[in-house]
């Protein structure tokens, strides 16, 4: 259960401060945007302008683009982690829904949505969460007073090759409540819809 604990604390951390409100000098992404490989798969970046490059290791890749004002941004995340035996794909999105279910301060992040569903993938183990949770307590640069929205479209996968490694693949946007992007679902599952796996 320590994984799934960790993965739950990783949920929470995106719902409060998904990146930095000032861009960093990072490698932005290219129109159209490339194929990034990973260990163990695969994506494609969302053809639009102003994504880049936050953090790229070898079991993390993370890109950031900023949105209208400094508290407003989109995150891509994926990731590769531990994962517990398990049967049966119903049982792999119980323990998906569990770990995000977890962690992070009740008192300031306030659970809107959470539904995890299975995801068709090629006879691979996934499962697709979406979930909406308001921040009554995130840091606010331009005087803006009011919640923030945070609103998360995640891929969870068990590694064809390696069913103890699961790939997670995040879309997140932080804004003001009627602010967000309406193609929010339909950007998250193109990108879904683009992750290849390879060996690990």
């Amino acid at each position: 259960m320590h994984v799934l604990q960790k993965l739950g604390m990783l949920c929470a951390a995106l719902a409060i401060a998904s990146c930095a409100p000032v861009k960093p000098k990072f490698v932005d992404i290219p129109i159209p945007p490339e194929r990034i490989s990973q260990m163990g798969y695969s994506l494609v970046p969302l053809n639009e302008k102003g994504w880049f490059i936050a953090v790229r290791s070898f079991n993390i890749l993370a890109l950031a683009k900023l949105g209208g004002i400094p508290e407003e941004n989109f995150v891509i995340r994926a990731s590769l982690y531990q994962l517990p035996a398990f049967k049966t794909n119903e049982e792999f999105v119980h323990l998906v829904k569990e770990a995000q279910a977890k962690g992070g301060n009740p008192e300031r992040l306030k659970t809107m949505k959470h539904e995890v569903v299975t995801f068709a993938m090629k006879g691979i183990d996934c499962a697709k969460s979406y979930m909406v949770i308001e921040d009554h307590g995130a840091a606010k640069r331009v005087g803006k007073t009011g919640v923030m929205v945070q609103e998360t479209l995640t891929l969870d996968c068990a590694h064809p090759k390696r069913r103890n490694i699961g790939v997670s693949v995040l879309y997140s946007q932080r804004n003001y409540p009627g602010q967000g992007d309406p193609r929010f679902l339909e950007k998250g599952t193109s990108l879904f819809n683009s992750v290849e796996f390879v060996d690990l």
